[in-house]
């Protein structure tokens, strides 16, 4: 049986390590899939975003690296996938999570979502906080696998200078 994990991974933490490894051990293939949501502005390109997951999830040979702008439901029909893995963090994320799976069983009610609760210690990580971290040029240790950790702070700072670089052409006058 195959499952599919989603999320933004923007970028991948190693709370989203800890549930796809937990999950990689229940299913013959893991889709991990970074979803596009349009009206969402990413620090990482979608390359770069699969690029960190390949460092991070190397060696675990049964999951799958794949990106998708449409719907979830589409994307595991297009799959032939039923379950999808979801990570609880808190009681927050439980709420969600659990509306979600609702939303999920509207669009087929052969989808079934299953929770999965990292490691305490991962329970406060999100992308947010290291993103935080990252702007704030503080070490990602204890957030990030080790081994991307300089290839997402050498990524950030290129995307930075390329924003910067575009805000400045931007402003200038066209004759």
């Amino acid at each position: 049986m195959n499952a599919i994990v989603t999320g933004s991974f923007d970028p991948i933490t190693l709370g989203h390590i800890e549930t796809i490894k937990k999950a990689s051990a229940f299913f013959e293939k893991l889709y991990v899939v970074a979803l596009i949501n349009k009206d969402k502005e990413y620090t990482f390109t979608m390359e770069q975003k699969k690029e960190l997951m390949r460092l991070c999830l190397e060696g675990m040979d049964n999951v799958v690296i794949d990106s998708y702008d449409g719907l979830t439901s589409d994307y595991m029909h297009k799959h032939s996938l039923t379950k999808i893995i979801r990570g609880i963090r808190n009681p927050e994320d439980e709420k969600y999570e659990k509306k979600l799976a609702e939303a999920m069983r509207g669009f087929d009610p052969n989808f079934d979502t299953v929770f999965i609760k990292p490691d305490e210690k991962y329970a406060c990580i999100s992308s947010s906080l290291v993103r935080d971290k990252l702007a704030k040029g503080e070490s990602l240790s204890g957030l990030v696998s080790e081994n991307a950790i300089s290839e997402m702070e050498k990524m950030y700072k290129e995307n930075l200078e390329s924003k910067k670089k575009s805000q400045n052409n931007d402003g200038l006058l066209q004759s």
